[in-house]
């Protein structure tokens, strides 16, 4: 991962990428397909898509510096004029509806396009409600929990490494939405080579 960081040009990209093809538009649930997509990427490549900073919310997993770019937060203030004026002219949201324009396809990859198409092939379907649901199936927010149900917490630092844990083969949310069977399931062998590759890049 070394050289490789945030860019919220691919971050735009990968957001209209998601929203021309899943027909997505709010905030919540363009923010989920995202952090679907990035747990793929990650446990098939080693890499994160994004490189964004994910924490664990009461909603579920958020990826940081995307999301400060809608709401125009901390790291959309950290930007040079030129660039927060790309930002504002080809991004807005409006009482949670996200509207991205089409700023090419140049910064997404191969696999960066495989993985969003893996998250509306498995995750476009459901609700906002459903999918803040379906993430806390997964470890990674998971170790959360009781922080943020008991109001201990309201955001928690998520670690990758915790992307390539599964959820337990009975977890609730996995049984009521996906039947029982989670899209994210690997072969544990490689899953664990993965892992392993991924920290050594660390």
């Amino acid at each position: 991962m070394e050289g490789q960081t945030f860019d919220f040009h691919k971050a735009l990209q990968s957001m209209y990428y998601l929203q021309s093809k899943a027909h997505v538009s709010d905030k919540l649930s363009l923010l989920k397909l995202l952090f679907f997509a990035d747990r793929y990427h990650i446990r098939h490549y080693g890499i994160s898509m994004l490189m964004d900073n994910y924490c664990a919310m009461s909603l579920g997993p958020v990826c940081s510096k995307t999301y400060d770019l809608i709401k125009k937060g901390l790291y959309y203030d950290g930007l040079i004029d030129s660039e927060k004026a790309f930002v504002d002219s080809n991004l807005s949201c409006v009482n949670d509806t996200v509207c991205v324009k089409d700023t090419g396809t140049d910064e997404l990859s191969v696999s960066d396009k495989e993985a969003m198409d893996f998250s509306i092939r498995n995750f476009a379907k459901f609700t906002p409600y459903d999918l803040i649901q379906i993430t806390h199936a997964y470890p990674e927010w998971n170790r959360y929990r009781y922080l943020l149900e008991n109001h201990i917490s309201a955001s928690e630092n998520m670690d990758y490494k915790d992307f390539f844990d599964d959820p337990e083969d009975d977890n609730e949310y996995i049984v009521k939405y996906l039947n029982g069977k989670d899209p994210f399931a690997d072969d544990k062998e490689i899953l664990a080579a993965m892992k392993q590759e991924y920290g050594s890049t660390l």
